[in-house]
């Protein structure tokens, strides 16, 4: 079954853990589409290797270091997309991690990291994103009147 794009081009997505795994294959298969790819992740490096493939493909793409567990990280991430792109459409907070230990070694501050970047990091990006989007803000501002 082919997938329909029609949806897809010309969104302004910004995805966080994109710089491997499941977050480069989305950004990579949504910029095939036609989608304005916003990405972040820690290893600078590869998010600099995909937006060079990505945009030597034809896409449209930048990236940014971001640790979703700082939340000023996350709100620079936003706030570029909206700088440079005028909007965002698609918040995918795909940033994550899993420890690998069984739960009677008690590894504490792995718990504390997990987290930190599977809830915080989710609520960080909702938190940066919610403020630019006009239909929820004018929703606020109605109510308010």
């Amino acid at each position: 079954m082919q997938a329909d794009s029609t949806n897809i081009a010309g969104k302004v997505v910004v995805i966080t853990g994109a710089s491997s795994g499941l977050g480069e294959a989305i950004a990579r298969y949504l910029a095939a589409r036609g989608a304005t790819v916003v990405l972040g992740a820690r290893r600078v490096d590869r998010l600099q290797a995909l937006v060079e493939d990505i945009t030597g493909d034809g896409g449209k793409a930048i990236a940014l270091a971001t640790d979703v567990t700082d939340a000023a990280q996350v709100q620079v991430l936003v706030d570029a997309a909206v700088a440079r792109y005028g909007r965002i459409d698609v918040l995918l907070n795909n940033a994550g991690l899993m420890p690998h230990s069984p739960l009677e070694r008690r590894k504490i501050d792995d718990w504390d990291r997990t987290i930190d970047v599977n809830i915080k990091g989710v609520l960080y990006g909702i938190a940066a994103a919610l403020p630019h989007d006009d239909h929820l803000a004018r929703g606020r501002r109605d109510r308010a009147a």
